[in-house]
């Protein structure tokens, strides 16, 4: 089942946007290279906020497209491995690849901190992954008292199976909106890029948070502690999930509990060729919430 999106328009603008900027290096000007992610920046006519690229690579298959996208993208890895971002939420699921969601991002005194109310959009492969981000207007995200409202023009992953791993491209532009110092500005414009590497850091480390490969049932939400290592998630209507958890984030193995779907949904955990385990619930039917957690 999906939601209407009154903002499928500006998120497809987004994506194919994102797909352009990320498709070639023609236009990019090199700046350096940093703890092995090479950073680049552009300007364009339409804006003159600088536009921010960071490439790297993760050796070998360990890790999925899909695994290396859930690190990137879900608040709970985020707040490892990005010390600019302070928290998120969703505010409405339209289908398992759409969302509008709320961010703030922190900011030191005595700068506001920033926040975004924008739209994404995923499109997920063995081979490829896209997940791209933009600024919308909507009423259910008003303004927060203490924050500057930010435009995010556009920011994204893409993320691809090549012949010796995994290539990860991050770009972003963002309109931070008010007073910001150049100083900091500039350093924002230079340490952005590095989130790419920042994400491999942490799936070396840790490996991934639990990752839907598959969902027949409505997706409501998913929330994932890094400290507890406890992920959580809401279906509703009629169908089945699966998640591919990480061995090397759960060392023990993990339990799993269902609640709802009158008592009727089931687990299975079998374990795939990385030794990661895969996790089925089948029989849901109705609001249902189940947890995967650490033994």
């Amino acid at each position: 089942m999906t939601i209407a999106n009154p903002h499928a328009k500006a998120a497809q603008k987004a994506l194919s946007l994102f797909k352009e900027l990320s498709g070639t290096l023609d236009g990019w000007e090199f700046s350096e290279e940093q703890e092995g992610v090479k950073l680049y920046h552009k300007t364009d006519d339409s804006s003159p906020i600088a536009i921010v690229r960071g490439e790297t690579d993760i050796q070998g298959y360990e890790f999925t497209t899909y695994q290396v996208a859930s690190v990137a993208t879900l608040p709970g890895c985020r707040k490892i491995w990005d010390d600019k971002f302070d928290t998120s939420e969703i505010k409405e699921m339209y289908s398992r690849s759409e969302s509008l969601f709320w961010s703030k991002l922190k900011a030191p005194w005595p700068i506001y901190p920033r926040d975004i109310a924008g739209t994404s959009l995923r499109e997920l492969s063995d081979k490829e992954c896209f997940v791209v981000m933009t600024s919308v207007d909507d009423e259910s995200v008003p303004e927060v008292s203490g924050c500057v409202r930010a435009n995010l023009i556009v920011s994204g992953w893409k993320i691809i199976k090549t012949d010796t791993g995994i290539h990860i491209t991050y770009i972003t532009q963002i309109d931070l909106a008010g007073y910001i110092p150049t100083s900091f500005l500039k350093n924002i414009e230079q340490q952005v890029p590095l989130c790419a590497g920042a994400v491999v850091n942490y799936i070396n480390e840790h490996g991934f948070a639990p990752t839907t490969i598959e969902c027949t049932a409505q997706f409501k939400t998913e929330n994932f502690e890094h400290g507890t290592k406890e992920y959580s998630c809401n279906v509703d209507g009629a169908g089945e999930i699966r998640w591919v958890s990480s061995t090397k984030m759960y060392p023990n193995g993990i339990k799993v509990s269902i609640i709802g779907s009158g008592g009727n949904a089931q687990s299975i955990v079998e374990t795939d060729d990385h030794n990661n385990k895969v996790i089925s619930v089948t029989g849901i039917n109705g609001p249902t919430t189940i947890k995967i957690i650490s033994k």
